[in-house]
């Protein structure tokens, strides 16, 4: 008897370890959501700015298609506002080269290329 008290208080022990645990892991999720906010709204931002100068260098430069002049990449990457927070998104996290996502810009011009 004398051992199963001891097994038992063991658990207990673990138990309350684990609910400590857990307790600190749902405490940490609020500072996770605030953060992914964040950097959300931050994405969101960049995107707009990238998607408008893109867009007025198309209509300044009479480009109804990004097909014209090996623009594919433009059309690729920068194109509307979910393409480009998705490209930014992909750059941050590492799922493309910045390189790769960065050059159709330079056509843009040298300020994006330096703002990105």
């Amino acid at each position: 008897r004398l051992l199963r008290t001891l097994k038992i208080t063991k658990v207990i022990k673990s138990i309350r370890a684990l609910r400590v645990l857990v307790n600190q892991i749902l405490s940490t999720v609020n500072s996770m959501l605030w953060a992914m906010t964040l950097l959300l709204l931050i994405i969101y931002l960049f995107a707009v700015s990238f998607t408008q100068a893109v867009t007025n260098f198309r209509l300044n430069e009479g480009l109804a298609d990004f097909q014209v002049d090996g623009k594919v990449n433009m059309h690729k990457y920068w194109s509307s506002l979910p393409r480009c927070m998705f490209t930014l998104f992909m750059t941050v996290t590492g799922g493309i080269s910045w390189v790769e996502a960065v050059q159709p810009l330079s056509d843009v011009g040298g300020f994006w290329v330096a703002l990105f």
